[in-house]
């Protein structure tokens, strides 16, 4: 009777006493026997210990197996990767790697690792070849891009729209460089399409020069998340994170446009920064063009120009943004603003510096601050908390040094610097609301403050004028309840920092090593 690879596996355990730790030896399995084990036992990895060359090569390797080279040390160096839980199959070319392999794994103390005799020259089924630069897609061993050829293939396939990647060099898209490409769309999905709803990790890599000339949803990605993938109490699947979107270039004549993404619907954008122009007509933003969902510590450089929800950062948003800003220039008409033109959600601990010009609805940090509609639809309409502006800001009507037009939300703790210039409703904080007299205005300031000097404005629709030597002075904000690093009566979550008499308070995120308390 055939023993089965698990009973074998009981047979062949030893305990190992010398050095006092409890060592378990590992299984040799035949290729038949290892085809059974992938069929029959749940979350079962495959780690395939072959340079990346032999993985990729023309006999592929197992489906669905990770790459974790022996000979070049990789699974050495990352072997912490690797799941405790779960049992592991260990292959190679002709099985003397995956047997020093399997050893190694006991020596770390893995409870169930298998070794396939005979490797991948013996095994006579199915396999799979190399995508992309390697990789598989799955969490544990994503897809990896390298090249410009990579990424415009990933743009070419929404069958792994779905899938985990990561990047692995820097990518100049350049089109006057050899293996350029000047888009004349999303370069990876796009709204009205199939949206990406996978992981991108940028790895702390950037993606230079992307040019993009069209009508509508222009950007990196077109559209990220599914709103039906939205589930009560469920945080998103859908992430794009730590990648630099550099020097771009991108012309919409519509709507939607964004550096590294056009609409957010159901995902993460976070850890993320992009440099260069966005220019559009309705809902262009220097990183994002409309999101309805979270923008975390994330930061814009761009010159953005467009007609109507124009943001340094984020054209129009319906989700939270947190640690976050902008430094670009924002040029506009209606709803423009520093860091959000449209903003109807929460704004906390952002600041944003780049001059900002419209005609109405024009702000420092925001340009319009909630309508009618929020009240109804979401708990946070329009709340900013903990956030700055030093842009200066110029235009028509409902102009205002942080805020332009507001209805709806709150400020609580948040100042600005910058000259403020404009024809009608203009206000060194906030402007007020909107010119109709139908409008019922839910609108609430608390420990805000604007600089009269600076701006050349002693009047506001909301908030506290004071003169730069106060606003420069720690004692103004704790007496108004603002957390300061090193204090505890206005709480511990060390929010503020002040370089006293010199300097206005800054965040403390933002200034890292350079802060001292």
């Amino acid at each position: 009777m055939k023993t089965s690879c698990r009973a074998v596996w009981f047979v062949a355990s030893v305990v190992l006493i010398g050095s006092g730790a409890r060592v378990w030896a590992h299984t040799d399995v035949t290729p038949a026997e290892a085809r059974e084990l992938i069929d029959s036992t749940e979350n079962l990895l495959v780690v395939d210990v072959r340079e990346r060359s032999e993985y990729c090569d023309a006999v592929g390797h197992i489906p669905g197996a990770v790459n974790y080279p022996l000979s070049s040390g990789v699974l050495q160096a990352r072997y912490d990767e690797l799941p405790m839980d779960r049992p592991i199959l260990v292959v190679c070319r002709s099985g003397g790697r995956s047997n020093s392999a399997a050893n190694f794994l006991d020596s770390q103390g893995f409870p169930e690792v298998y070794d396939m005799t005979g490797g991948m020259n013996a095994w006579q089924w199915g396999t799979a070849p190399c995508k992309y630069a390697g990789g598989s897609g799955t969490p544990e061993d994503p897809y990896q891009i390298a090249t410009a050829a990579d990424l415009i293939a990933l743009g070419a396939d929404p069958n792994d729209y779905d899938k985990h990647f990561i990047l692995t060099a820097d990518i100049d898209l350049d089109p006057n460089l050899p293996g350029g490409k000047v888009f004349e769309n999303a370069v990876i999905a796009g709204a009205w399409k199939l949206p990406f709803t996978g992981v991108f990790d940028g790895n702390g890599h950037t993606i230079s020069h992307l040019t993009i000339e069209g009508e509508f949803s222009l950007g990196l990605f077109g559209q990220l998340g599914w709103a039906y993938q939205k589930e009560p109490d469920a945080e998103p699947t859908c992430m794009v994170t730590n990648l630099a979107v550099e020097d771009v270039n991108i012309v919409g004549s519509v709507i939607s446009a964004g550096a590294l993404a056009a609409y957010v619907e159901w995902a993460v954008v976070s850890d993320s920064s992009s440099t260069g122009q966005v220019i559009g007509k309705d809902t262009v933003g220097g990183l994002v063009g409309h999101s309805r969902h979270a923008v975390i510590n994330c930061h814009s450089g761009c010159t953005v120009i467009g007609d109507y929800d124009v943001g340094g950062l984020v054209g129009r948003n319906d989700g939270p943004v947190m640690d976050c800003s902008s430094t670009g220039t924002v040029k506009g008409g209606s709803a423009v603003g520093g860091l959000v033109g449209y903003h109807r959600d929460s704004i906390t601990q952002s600041y944003s510096t780049g001059a900002v010009s419209g005609k109405d609805a024009v702000g420092g940090l925001v340009g319009r601050n909630g309508n009618g509609d929020v009240l109804h639809s979401t708990s946070r309409p329009g709340d900013i908390d903990s956030s700055y502006s030093t842009a200066a800001v110029e235009g028509e009507t409902c102009v205002g040094g942080l805020i332009g037009e507001y209805r709806y939300g709150s400020v609580r703790q948040c100042y600005s610097t910058g000259a403020v210039s404009g024809n009608a409703q203009v206000g060194g904080l906030a402007s007020g609301p909107a010119p109709a007299t139908d409008v019922t205005v839910f609108f609430d300031v608390t420990a805000s403050f604007w600089d009269v000097e600076t701006s050349g404005l002693t009047v506001s629709g909301a908030g506290q004028g004071k003169t730069t030597a106060q606003m420069q002075t720690a004692g103004m904000y704790l007496e108004a309840g603002w957390d300061f690093v090193g204090e505890a009566e206005n709480g511990t979550a060390e929010i503020w920092w002040i370089d006293e008499g010199q300097d206005y308070p800054r965040l403390w995120w933002e200034l890292g090593d350079e802060a001292s308390p």
